[in-house]
């Protein structure tokens, strides 16, 4: 065989033969599978929190659906447990109410047993010097009235009528500011007026002019109605005053006249102001709040 048919028969047997393909490393095929691996888990993730999200945005909105409904339905219709709150509230007020009122009669209770109570020689003395230093600070020279206590009718004891009339007349907040200072006495001779406890029906016995319903003065008789001195009037009670209040304002008031001032020689000044001793204020209290005591207006007598 010649040189060129050798080197022909070599070249055709080498294209005639396949081409082996180059193989790559081992850990290229590794790292492909790390990274189809990585990228499959990443899309899993990817999808499930597109899922979660999705959810949790309906939940969320089906809970606030809820909860708007809820609210709805406790405002306009109140579970049987709003009920009982509603019901435990109204009797806890009820009751506080009840205790208020219970509280401001047994005050009352307080102030007139206080009025009515036994006076000692030396607290007469105590009461007398408190109501001339009162005098003395309005710059007026006390001058002392004597007067008696009475009754009429069935009217009870008049002990603690009498000590309620001495406390009062010699309080520093009355008639003491205009120089009047009241001493009690057992002389009907001695007497310069006499105050009385009388049963509604003897009223008329004193005058024409006076009424069953309230009370009177007639000359020297400060007559003192036992219909208004145990009930006053519903108005007083009204303005949140009590009973004792009541019966200082009448006792001051009728005995007011015996000091020569007249029925509503001053009247209302406005509404709400603090009303003038000497205006009926168990009939009329014309806007003004009751009040037991004269005011800076009022501090003058005829003596």
């Amino acid at each position: 065989m010649t040189g060129s048919h050798k080197q022909n028969s070599i070249r055709s047997s080498r294209q005639s033969s396949p081409r082996r393909k180059r193989r790559l490393p081992k850990r290229v095929y590794i790292m492909r599978r790390v990274v189809v691996l990585l990228v499959t888990v990443l899309w899993i993730v990817f999808v499930w929190l597109s899922v979660a999200g999705e959810a949790r945005a309906l939940f969320q909105a089906r809970n606030l659906q809820a909860s708007s409904n809820a609210g709805a339905a406790s405002r306009w219709k109140p579970t049987h447990f709003h009920d009982a709150q509603i019901e435990r509230a109204n009797t806890e007020r009820s009751e506080s109410a009840e205790h208020s009122e219970n509280t401001h009669a047994e005050q009352d209770a307080q102030a007139i047993a206080a009025l009515e109570a036994p006076l000692s020689d030396e607290q007469r003395h105590e009461i007398l010097d408190k109501a001339r230093q009162a005098a003395y600070e309005d710059n007026k020279t006390p001058v002392v009235l004597h007067y008696c206590v009475a009754t009429n009718g069935n009217v009870g004891s008049a002990e603690g009528f009498a000590n309620t009339v001495f406390r009062v007349l010699n309080n520093p907040q009355g008639w003491p500011r205009a120089g009047v200072i009241f001493a009690p006495t057992h002389d009907t001779n001695a007497c310069e007026f006499t105050i009385m406890l009388a049963e509604s029906s003897k009223l008329a016995e004193y005058s024409q002019g006076c009424s069953a319903e309230y009370s009177c003065r007639v000359g020297t008789d400060v007559i003192i109605n036992k219909k208004r001195w145990d009930e006053a009037v519903e108005h007083w009670f009204a303005h949140g005053e009590t009973l004792s209040q009541y019966r200082t304002m009448v006792l001051n008031h009728e005995v007011g006249h015996v000091l020569g001032h007249v029925d509503n020689e001053t009247v209302c000044e406005g509404e709400g102001k603090r009303a003038p001793l000497m205006q009926e204020q168990s009939m009329d209290l014309r806007g003004c709040t009751p009040n037991a005591w004269p005011l800076d207006n009022e501090l003058w007598t005829a003596y």
